[in-house]
């Protein structure tokens, strides 16, 4: 009769075996050249600000941060920090931008809903910009540009407007700049605004100003804000409205722009990039920060942090604006892509056609349980 088997050589010969495989593993992995197929890992990307490609803006000229002159004048900068808004082309308001923030002030009448609004900067570029919050009563809007352009604006004023004898400007659009038109406070007011409101302090001024003048900041000697061009009805509203020359006060601004919300969650960026202007070496283009996750952007194998997109369809883009007005004038085709990433550039096609929908993909209730089976109906043989 057999006796019980010792396990014991058998654990031993296997635990050597396993220790001689492993070593002779990682001697043979040292051995082992890199591939020269496989580019090295590249370092991790900086931090730095997305932008969303949106594809119904038109490419502007993002020039670089303005920088401000001890020795300039103060009209001279408020000039460079007012902007003109258009609409097709022709000039209905003005706008101010404010320092450290970038977001543009102005009236709210001359924008309407605020559709194919276009701001014009002191540089001649223009850019598209967006209704973000609004003030009925006292005729304020806050808008904001596609781009992000400098955190150099105005400031508002610690003062007032109310006295007579300050000397005060505001600015009108012209076909290319800025004219400047003198102000003149006649007194302060009750006057009534948007939706019947009580304008407690308000400004009347001398003078009537062009309906294309509205929204400009009306600044003092030191070329600070003391108030905003805007449009009020003069008491009694049960009569009609006769509009007055009217500017919103400093006190009502501050307080509009304290009222103003944070930014909302934006959706997922068109064709699913998110990019930032990359020029740095030779390698000059948009930089992919983030992808959304089943757009045409991952479709295509584009890669977060380690490429950046050089050319569309052989037409070089060097900022998200221009990525995307690339993109849209080729919609509903496929698009040839160069991209620099890994230390060398590649060609990747990337599909337009159709409409994109990231996010859950819709699934059949019967395929997401293969085990169930229909309950047989009564006329089943079966049943």
């Amino acid at each position: 009769m057999l006796g019980p088997v010792n396990a014991r050589p058998f654990f031993h010969a296997a635990s050597l075996g396993w220790v001689l495989f492993t070593l002779g593993g990682s001697a043979l992995a040292q051995a082992t050249p890199p591939s020269p197929f496989r580019s090295p890992d590249p370092p991790p990307a900086p931090l730095e600000k997305a932008v969303e490609v949106d594809p119904s803006i038109p490419p502007p000229f993002i020039p670089g941060e303005a920088k401000v002159d001890p020795n300039e004048k103060p009209l001279d900068r408020a000039r460079r920090q007012v902007v003109a808004l258009l609409r097709a082309g022709k000039p209905i308001g003005v706008g101010t931008v404010l320092a450290g923030d970038g977001r543009i002030l102005t009236a709210l009448s001359p924008l309407g809903h605020g559709n194919d609004v276009d701001a014009r900067f002191a540089d001649g570029s223009t850019t598209r910009v967006r209704l973000i919050q609004s003030d009925r009563a006292w005729d304020l809007a806050l808008v904001a540009p596609a781009a992000r352009r400098s955190d150099v604006g105005l400031r508002a004023s610690r003062g007032s407007a109310s006295t007579k004898d300050a000397k005060l400007t505001a600015f009108s659009p012209g076909p290319k700049d800025l004219a400047t038109v003198a102000v003149r406070v006649k007194e302060t007011a009750k006057l009534v605004g948007g939706d019947n409101a009580q304008l407690d302090g308000a400004l009347v001024l001398a003078s009537k100003h062009k309906a294309s003048e509205l929204g400009s900041p009306v600044i003092d000697e030191r070329g600070d804000v003391v108030a905003v061009l805007s449009q009020a009805c003069a008491p009694p509203a049960d009569k009609g409205c006769t509009l007055a020359p009217y500017a919103a006060p400093v006190a009502a601004i501050k307080d509009f722009l304290r009222s103003v919300t944070a930014a909302s969650p934006q959706p997922a960026p068109p064709f699913g990039i998110r990019g930032v202007a990359h020029d740095a070496g030779a390698v000059k283009g948009v930089r992919v920060l983030a992808v959304t996750p089943r757009s045409r952007a991952a479709a295509a194998g584009l890669r977060p942090g380690a490429d950046t997109i050089v050319a569309v369809g052989g037409a070089p883009v060097t900022t998200p604006e221009a990525l995307a007005h690339a993109l849209r004038a080729r919609s509903g085709q496929s698009v040839e892509l160069l991209v620099f990433g890994a230390g060398r550039y590649r060609e990747v096609r990337m599909s337009l056609r159709g409409p994109e929908r990231p996010g859950f993909r819709r699934m059949d209730p019967w395929k997401r349980q293969p085990g169930f089976r229909q309950r047989p109906r009564a006329n089943d043989p079966g049943y």
